[in-house]
């Protein structure tokens, strides 16, 4: 949900619960107001009729009682009573609704000329109904006009207010770090915004120092780590021309393979790096079916090294959108995955089809839970000379593409698969 939908949502309800509350109290103080209205009429007309009792004037008392204000009871007591005045509520028949109402009644008792009277009357200004009805359809009102204009603040003032803000958010997503360049702060006329774009900015810029930091000594490391073990390298294979003993031989066999992989592994990481800093990003249609056929024919030495058996069901013309280089580094860990994790006089099967890329192998079965075989450092056979870096490397070409990659094993069977798209 967006942020002004979210706003208008607890706007409305806040307005609904306010008017609500509202709407209950205002229907007791009408009432209230009302029935102090009333109380002083029916007191004059209780002074009214007293008057004309003292005045000793014949009178019918209907005559004094107005339509929807009540009804007036005048009626001598055989005794005499202290003056006094009763205000209470009760209930009366309405024969129009069919239903019993609540009216307001006021009772007298006065002695006028050693004769005490009971004076009543009873009535109300407005039916409790009435009053019902005219809050309900203000609130209605109200209400409607609220929802109203909280819908036109919120879709057409807020795209205005949050301008800025929008703006910010579109240029965070098209941030790229491969450019260098920090988001410059906007200045804008609400400080929040001008906060959070000053953010932005240092934040960004922090990034790309970073960045440029860590480049800088990624790039020398794998320099300044190459010369040296070249003449290292360079030294052994001297060495090994050397008259040297079998013993000896070992050792430096053993150094020059550590070497060797010391290399790979800094080439490797360096790759690994470029791919997670998205240092590919052009991407062109890569015509994949080429670049399958064209390795398999230079593996073939290796292929046959193995002893391996390659059967290969290749579709014609597949074209998937990668970086050249990331295409060709994808296929070929792929593929010396599947020729250095065989077994002898196994077999290889590579299906490509505009939707996926399928390597099958014959091997023997994982040392590693499935899930951690796309890891770092993570290999099948923990005593064989690969780094455990090509299936990580594949993962993140693959993660950065939008690709997906599956592995299942069913033995003696090993299957990747690659979908792409």
């Amino acid at each position: 949900m967006k942020l002004i939908s979210r706003f208008i949502l607890i706007y409305l309800v806040v307005t609904v619960v306010v008017l609500g509350i509202g709407g209950y109290l205002s229907y007791f103080i009408i009432q209230d107001e009302l029935n102090t209205e009333l109380k002083w009429r029916f007191m004059g007309r209780i002074h009214r009729v007293t008057h004309l009792l003292e005045k000793g004037k014949d009178f019918n008392p209907h005559s004094l009682n107005n339509p929807g204000q009540g009804h007036l009871v005048v009626r001598a007591l055989p005794h005499k009573v202290k003056d006094s005045t009763a205000i209470e509520d009760t209930l009366v028949w309405h024969r129009r609704l069919q239903q019993m109402e609540p009216n307001l009644k006021l009772t007298a008792y006065r002695t006028v000329q050693d004769t005490s009277y009971y004076i009543s009357t009873y009535g109300a200004l407005v039916e409790t109904e009435d009053i019902t009805k005219a809050i309900s359809e203000i609130v209605l009102w109200i209400l409607g006009m609220q929802v109203i204009g909280a819908i036109g603040v919120g879709f057409i003032v807020s795209n205005r207010l949050f301008r800025p803000f929008h703006k910010t958010v579109d240029k965070i997503k098209t941030f790229e770090l491969q450019k260098k360049q920090p988001i410059a702060a906007e200045q804008v006329s609400v400080k929040e915004f001008n906060d959070l774009n000053k953010f932005v900015e240092g934040m960004t810029q922090k990034v790309v120092d970073d960045y440029l930091n860590l480049k800088e000594f990624a790039e020398n490391t794998s320099h300044e780590i190459k010369t040296p073990l070249a003449i290292v390298q360079g030294k052994l294979e001297l060495l090994a021309e050397t008259s040297l003993n079998e013993e000896q031989h070992r050792y430096v066999e053993a150094s020059q393979r550590s070497i060797s992989k010391l290399n790979k592994l800094g080439t490797s990481l360096g790759l690994l790096t470029k791919i997670r800093n998205e240092e590919f990003s052009q991407k062109e249609l890569v015509n994949f079916s080429e670049l399958v056929t064209h390795s398999l024919q230079a593996f073939q030495e290796l292929i046959d090294l193995n002893q391996l058996h390659v059967k290969a069901n290749i579709q014609p013309d597949v074209r998937v959108p990668l970086h050249n280089a990331l295409a060709d580094i994808l296929w070929t860990n792929l593929f010396q995955n599947a020729i250095n994790h065989n077994i002898k006089d196994g077999r290889i099967e590579i299906e490509l089809t505009p939707q996926k890329l399928s390597i099958i192998n014959t091997g023997p079965s994982l040392s590693i839970k499935p899930e951690e075989l796309f890891k770092r450092f993570k290999k099948a056979d923990p005593g064989s000379e690969s780094i455990g870096l090509g299936l990580s490397i594949v993962k993140n070409i693959v993660d950065q593409n939008d690709f997906r990659i599956t592995y299942t094993y069913r033995e003696p069977l090993h299957q990747v698969e690659v979908f792409f798209g």
